[in-house]
């Protein structure tokens, strides 16, 4: 029980410490919108990767494929994740 607490209250602080250094860095609109202008492809690609794919595969997918099929479904969602983080990456750089 107490090893459980530890875990939760590490995070909470982590959580604070991440929030107070963006608090801290952010002066602008801009700065706190678009990272100041600073972020780079790979990072766009990786954000819009988690927002989409986590919305998408992992909760609608899985509620209309898995209900279907299964924890086997769960390899098309590996694999449309995997290839459309790749795709982004490459369009966001190439582009």
């Amino acid at each position: 029980m107490f090893f459980r607490i530890l875990v939760i209250a590490a995070y909470a602080l982590m959580i604070l410490g991440v929030g107070v250094v963006g608090l801290r860095r952010t002066r602008t609109f801009s700065d706190y919108f678009l990272g100041g202008g600073k972020i780079s492809g790979w990072m766009t690609a990786f954000t819009y990767g988690t927002a989409y794919f986590s919305a998408v595969l992992f909760i609608g997918f899985a509620g209309k494929i898995g209900w279907g099929f299964g924890y086997s479904s769960l390899w098309i969602a590996a694999g449309n994740a995997f290839i459309g983080v790749l795709v982004s990456c490459q369009v966001s750089i190439d582009g």
